[in-house]
């Protein structure tokens, strides 16, 4: 994603996750971008997500390997 720092963000399509993800979207001139994880990333907020720039993942908490899949290559 464009050479910057991808901060993965839990809980992305509620709302202190999306309100974080759409902050660090909206800083173009920033060198963040943002992997919103989600559980559905079918959902109507995963996929305005998306389309809004956001690298959007699925992921479990209660699943190890899916949480080292979700969190690989992030800044933060």
């Amino acid at each position: 994603m464009s050479g910057k720092k991808v901060i993965a963000v839990l809980g992305a399509t509620g709302a202190q996750g999306g309100g974080l993800v759409r902050s660090i979207l909206n800083d173009k001139s920033g060198e963040f971008t943002a992997r919103a994880l989600t559980r559905d990333v079918n959902s109507d907020k995963a996929k305005a997500l998306a389309a809004l720039g956001a690298e959007v993942a699925a992921v479990d908490i209660d699943n190890e390997e899916s949480l080292r899949k979700a969190f690989n290559g992030a800044y933060g």
